[in-house]
């Protein structure tokens, strides 16, 4: 009976740490438009944001 209820408890815990699904709420930025490299406005359609050490924010590449 404890075999069960620690394995039934183990399978919850699993299923609630596991990670979910992407949202489809990431904006995603085109090429030429600003970006930070940080992901904070978005990410880049390429994937690549070029910006600068010291600047507040980059570009789409």
């Amino acid at each position: 009976m404890r075999f069960t209820f620690f394995a039934a408890l183990a399978l919850l815990g699993t299923a609630f740490a596991a990670p979910t699904a992407p949202t489809t709420s990431t904006a995603t930025i085109p090429a030429g438009q600003t970006c930070k490299k940080d992901g904070s406005m978005g990410v880049c359609q390429s994937g690549y944001c070029m910006q600068d050490e010291k600047a507040s924010s980059g570009v789409c590449k």
